[in-house]
């Protein structure tokens, strides 16, 4: 398994190679999405950085960056832009569900359902001599911890 610091350090050299400095503010940035397997809104990351000194500014910044680069991959709810941990993502596919409750966003990552999507993506892209490189399946309604409340 690759640390954090290995990951951060590849990261690195990426934005390097396109023409980035790796900053403090740009490091504690990826760093939040390194160690964490969820969807960020840009003011969730934000409150994270901000005790280190990080603006608001300076995060969007890096998030455009990160977006630009393949680093992070953006999916829109409700008009709120979540960012995502794409490079070193297992999960290429996968569909998201929004409670409409807690507003928690959960992956659904479930093997059988993404082959069904495959299936779907194939079936579309030689019926309409399409090639897709990316999906964005969002279901909403209400999660089991808030069903049970």
């Amino acid at each position: 398994m690759i640390k954090v610091e290995d990951r951060l350090n590849k990261i690195k050299e990426l934005l390097k190679d396109k023409g980035y400095r790796m900053t403090r503010a740009r490091k504690e940035i990826i760093k939040i999405f390194l160690s964490e397997d969820s969807h960020l809104s840009g003011e969730e990351i934000y409150n994270r950085v901000k005790s280190k000194h990080v603006s608001m500014a300076t995060v969007y910044r890096t998030i455009n960056i990160l977006e630009k680069n393949g680093i992070i991959k953006k999916t829109i709810f409700n008009n709120t832009k979540y960012y995502e941990l794409k490079l070193y993502s297992k999960k290429c596919t996968h569909i998201h569900f929004k409670c409409e409750k807690c507003g928690k966003i959960f992956d659904i990552d479930n093997q059988n359902i993404i082959l069904k999507v495959i299936d779907i993506i194939d079936k579309i892209e030689k019926q309409k001599n399409f090639i897709i490189k990316d999906i964005s399946a969002i279901f909403s309604g209400i999660c089991e911890e808030c069903k049970r409340r």
